[in-house]
C-alpha cells in the first residue's frame, strides 16, 4: 500500500477543518421545534379528515391499548434509527434491517391481535388509512432526518429506509387514532403496506440525498 503524501494529508485535514461536524446540543432546540411543527401538523390533518369521532364503534380502552402500542414501537424504531449517542455513523446494519422488516410485519401483528376483541364497525379495504399514513409519514421523517445530521456513507439507502419506516410508524399512530378497524384483508393494504412502500421511497431519497451531498462537498 502507498502511503499518501503529505500535501494530500494537509488537504484533508484543512477540509476536515472547514466544515467540523455539528455538535448535538446545537441541534437540539432545531430539532425540538420542527418536532413540535410536525406533531402539530399531524394534528391538524388527524383533525381535518374526522379526528376521533370515526372510532366510536371501537372500544375507547381497546383504542388506548392499540395507540400505545404503536408508539411505543415507533419509538423503539426511532432509538435505533438515529445514530447511537457517541458517534456520528448509524447503527449496526442488522439493527436497520430490524426496523424495516419488524415495523410492518409488528404493526400488523399486534393490529391483527385485536381483530377478535371487537366487531370491526363498518368494512373498507384500507386505500384510506394507506392515503393518511402517506400523507402524515413526510412530517416524522422531516424531524428524523434533521436529528441524524447526516447519512451513514456506507449504506445510505438503508438509512434512508429505515428513516422512512421509523417515519411511518410514528404516521401509524396517528391512522390508529382515526381507524377503527382491525380486518386482516384491511390491516394488510391501510396498514402494512404503507410502511413497505415509504421503506422503498426512504432508500430512493437515501440515496439520491447522499448523492447530491457528494456533488455539493466536490464542488466545494
Amino acid at each position: 500500500m502507498t502511503t499518501p503524501s503529505e500535501t494530500l494529508r494537509l488537504k484533508v485535514l484543512a477540509a476536515a477543518s472547514a466544515h467540523p461536524a455539528p455538535l448535538r446540543a446545537s441541534r437540539l432546540l432545531p430539532s425540538l421545534s420542527l418536532a413540535g411543527l410536525s406533531a402539530a401538523t399531524m394534528w391538524a390533518i388527524f383533525q381535518l379528515v374526522g379526528g376521533a369521532s370515526r372510532t366510536a364503534g371501537r372500544p375507547f380502552l381497546t383504542g388506548i391499548w392499540l395507540m400505545a402500542g404503536t408508539g411505543a414501537l415507533a419509538a423503539l424504531a426511532s432509538w435505533l434509527t438515529l445514530p447511537p449517542r457517541r458517534s456520528m455513523l448509524s447503527r449496526p446494519r442488522g439493527f436497520l434491517w430490524a426496523v424495516i422488516v419488524g415495523v410492518p410485519v409488528l404493526v400488523g401483528a399486534w393490529l391483527g391481535l385485536w381483530h377478535s376483541a371487537y366487531p370491526d364497525p363498518f368494512i373498507r379495504l384500507g386505500y384510506l388509512c394507506f392515503a393518511l399514513t402517506v400523507g402524515t409519514a413526510p412530517w416524522p421523517f422531516l424531524v428524523l432526518r434533521a436529528a441524524s445530521a447526516r447519512l451513514d456513507p456506507r449504506h445510505p439507502r438503508l438509512d434512508g429506509a429505515t428513516l422512512g419506516t421509523a417515519s411511518g410508524a410514528w404516521a401509524a399512530v396517528v391512522v390508529e387514532a382515526w381507524c377503527p378497524l382491525a380486518a386482516p384483508a384491511h390491516v394488510a393494504v391501510g396498514h402494512v403496506l404503507p410502511l413497505v412502500c415509504l421503506a422503498l421511497a426512504g432508500a430512493l431519497l437515501g440515496s439520491r440525498l447522499h448523492r447530491e451531498g457528494v456533488t455539493l462537498q466536490a464542488r466545494r
